[in-house]
């Protein structure tokens, strides 16, 4: 995925947060977190027991969050449901140009996926966080077998913006999915700063975030 030096940070911080705001263009080489995300997945199965879409929850942090809803007015302590609805409409309408920054793979090879659907932004008044929840179907339902797993991550490639899982129960598992197991491998992000080769810094399209992404497999037994 091919990102601008000019425009991609000002891409970015447009797409989440539906504001007509330039950034100053940051080099590779300066590349490290400015918004960060607490993020929930939850494979849904369908009926023949197939991974058949993956729901995703992300919480953004309280001064992202409150820079979305800058000028806004509160009526009855919170913020009106058509306002959460603009934000939800026009972010996934932009996320939907980097997949929703949701990658599926099986057998080596990227998993096609269809428009997000069902989503809906929320407001926390306790802790002045904004949610936004979508889901991402898979264009063809995906068995999952020891041979051949399904493995999905979520990240944005630049690395603008930091997406790591809640510590409690951060991937769930929804519809007839028994024989399935789920495993993650998570890396060490002080090793991962250490072992960067060099064109992750100088190269644009380099996918600087994917070697800080959690990577989850899912392998499911065949019903006797």
């Amino acid at each position: 995925m091919k990102r601008n030096r000019r425009t991609g940070i000002s891409t970015l911080r447009t797409m989440l947060f539906v504001l007509a705001a330039c950034l100053a263009p940051i080099p590779p080489a300066s590349a490290h977190p400015h918004v960060w995300i607490d993020m929930v997945t939850a494979l849904q199965f369908d009926e023949e027991g197939r991974i058949a879409a993956i729901e995703v929850r992300w919480t953004f942090d309280e001064f992202y969050s409150a820079f979305a809803v800058e000028g806004a007015e509160k009526k009855n302590g919170t913020y009106e449901e058509s306002l959460l609805a603009g934000l939800t409409k026009v972010n996934l309408e932009n996320l939907a140009e980097y997949n929703y920054f949701v990658e599926i793979t099986a057998d080596g090879a990227a998993v096609k996926t269809g428009t997000a659907r069902d989503g809906k932004s929320t407001w926390d008044n306790e802790s002045g966080r904004l949610t936004l929840a979508f889901i991402v179907p898979l264009e063809k339902p995906r068995v999952a077998t020891a041979a051949s797993p399904v493995k999905f991550r979520v990240y944005d490639p630049s690395y603008y913006i930091s997406i790591d899982y809640v510590k409690e129960d951060p991937i769930r598992m929804s519809g007839p999915h028994d024989g399935c197991t789920l495993t993650t491998e998570v890396p060490d992000q002080e090793n991962v700063w250490t072992t960067l080769p060099e064109s992750a810094f100088v190269n644009p399209s380099s996918q600087l975030g994917a070697y800080f992404a959690t990577t989850a497999a899912v392998t499911c037994t065949a019903k006797t």
